[in-house]
């Protein structure tokens, strides 16, 4: 778990829509859990690293894709020091790639369809890793190239966006054996429910508020809801609180505080559910991180 001074609320700053890169280097670049307001894709081409999520540890595989949505806490790290960490890292804005997606086709559909314990992480072989290292340069050529862009490339490099998020949302089905069926249909709607909490989860929240704010059967909603995230909507509003409670949390914000500040107007009922998702009362797991802080390098 990350200590409070060696905690940051990251964020990309973003110049555009997107950004790509192709980073190589032999160090540990960022040593804090960090959100992004952005989505992101982290292709990883070499061995010995390890993904920490808000409560799981991931030794990867050489090749590996990481897919993080805006909610998703998260810290990339080498095993050994002074060893390569040679990755692609893709950030982009939801809205920047919205217009492409079709009714049977969300782009976005990798970052939020999430009913598997590792939704985020694809394991590749060699040659998979290799194809979609050649898209990221195409479109860091063509980016690269804005001061002499001539017409249309501003299209084109959407296009090739698209073909690339098209290409990792079929590896992703068939990586967790997904079926073409009719989760679509709902697709959109349950998006814009999750992307409602993600604004809005410290308000007071009901299902049936959901169902009239979305028009939408309340049980057909739940129905729609779990299987597109694996859980209610109330169990991932709650998760949306206490995600944002751990951060606040490691950022030294009192736990009085805390717990208005992400919904709960009850102490009591705050530590009980804090402590039933993490294991630890939010006052332990503050204090877990002041004495890791005082251990950390």
């Amino acid at each position: 778990m990350p200590g409070i001074s060696a905690y940051q609320t990251y964020r990309e700053t973003l110049s555009g829509d997107y950004s790509v890169r192709h980073k190589r280097t032999y160090n540990n670049e960022k040593s804090k859990f960090h959100l992004h307001n952005e989505f992101e894709v982290l292709l990883t081409l070499s061995p010995g690293l390890k993904l920490e999520t808000g409560s799981k540890t991931y030794i990867l595989p050489h090749y590996s894709l990481l897919l993080f949505n805006n909610m998703d806490l998260h810290l990339l790290s080498l095993m050994s020091p002074n060893t390569e960490n040679d990755r692609y890292v893709l950030y982009f804005k939801p809205e920047y790639i919205n217009g492409l997606s079709t009714e049977d086709t969300d782009l976005l559909e990798c970052f939020m369809l999430r009913p598997f314990p590792d939704a985020n992480i694809l394991a590749l072989d060699a040659s998979t890793a290799t194809e979609l290292t050649a898209s990221l340069d195409r479109i860091i050529a063509l980016s690269n190239s804005e001061q002499d862009a001539g017409y249309g490339d501003d299209l084109q490099i959407k296009l090739y966006f698209a073909e690339y998020l098209l290409r990792v949302n079929r590896l992703y089905r068939a990586y967790h054996g997904i079926a073409n069926h009719n989760t679509q249909s709902g697709y959109r709607t349950v998006y814009a429910i999750i992307n409602y909490m993600h604004r809005n989860y410290w308000e007071d929240t009901s299902l049936d508020q959901l169902a009239r704010q979305f028009y939408i059967n309340k049980y057909s909603m739940c129905t729609l809801f779990r299987e597109i995230t694996g859980m209610s909507p109330l169990q991932y509003l709650i998760n949306c609180r206490l995600m944002k409670a751990r951060e606040l949390l490691l950022h030294g914000t009192p736990v009085e505080e805390v717990c208005g500040r992400v919904g709960y107007n009850n102490l009591s009922h705050f530590s009980r559910a804090f402590k039933s998702k993490v294991g630890v009362s939010p006052k332990q797991y503050q204090k877990n991180g002041l004495e890791d802080a005082l251990h950390r390098p």
